[in-house]
């Protein structure tokens, strides 16, 4: 049995995304089909309880630190994330790349690690974002990993919106890459998701032989066609395999 009010509240929370950081009374009214004042009163329980903040200029709301806070958690219990940090981290200083855990949910690949070379000023532990599948390394060898019929379904459902000029939208050209990514046991992209960027991506399976995740290096396009490559590509699956292990998966 659910309930409405706290249906509309998750509602309100999934319509902020990185296009859309800021959103008001009105815009969220409109996307709802509600009105006003009740979504008023929806955001303001939000925002008391610090799932929402609120601009005081333009009084639009963003997402409050109480998504962080509960990111933040949850990140730090995923078991991939709590046996992977230490090989991830090694593989980053190898590779002096980015280097990302992630796992299959809801259709995507969503990010649960993200850690960087030492030189490197980013973020050494964070959440997200949730990235298509089709056009990502990290999603694509996680859905080579599914079942066939899972597979196609997920191919059937799916819109396969270009995201850069590199995108690749022809679903049976996709349908030969996924094969070719169950033969090497490994997947790449290069700027079919964002311009400047390309990814290789092995998968991390668990005690009973599923997939319980990814795991991918990342850089410019120059790591798919520099000399290091094939280098980096023994240590990915090398590390994906050691982070298996850890998991309990016997090949």
């Amino acid at each position: 049995m659910s309930i409405q009010s706290v249906q509309r509240a998750l509602r309100i929370l999934s319509f902020f995304s990185s296009k859309n950081p800021r959103l008001g009374i009105t815009d969220v009214s409109k996307q709802m089909g509600l009105p006003k004042p009740t979504v008023h009163g929806l955001m303001q329980t939000l925002h008391e309880e610090g799932f929402l903040q609120q601009d005081p200029e333009t009084r639009k709301y963003g997402l409050g630190l109480k998504i962080y806070e509960l990111g933040t958690y949850l990140s730090a219990t995923l078991k991939i994330n709590q046996v992977g940090m230490a090989p991830t981290r090694r593989l980053a200083e190898t590779t002096r790349r980015m280097a990302r855990l992630a796992i299959w949910d809801r259709n995507a690949a969503l990010v649960t690690m993200n850690l960087f070379p030492h030189f490197h000023a980013g973020f050494q532990h964070h959440l997200g974002p949730r990235l298509p599948a089709y056009c990502t390394a990290l999603g694509k060898v996680m859905l080579a990993a599914l079942p066939e019929e899972s597979c196609n379904e997920f191919m059937e459902n799916t819109d396969f919106i270009p995201f850069t000029p590199r995108t690749r939208t022809e679903k049976d050209l996709f349908r030969e890459e996924i094969r070719q990514i169950r033969l090497t046991g490994f997947a790449t992209e290069s700027e079919e998701y964002m311009n400047g960027m390309s990814c290789i991506a092995a998968p991390v399976w668990d005690s009973t032989g599923e997939c319980a995740g990814a795991i991918s290096i990342s850089d410019s396009p120059a790591l798919l066609s520099g000399p290091d490559r094939d280098h980096h590509t023994r240590d990915l699956l090398a590390t994906a395999m050691e982070v298996s292990r850890a998991l309990g998966y016997l090949p």
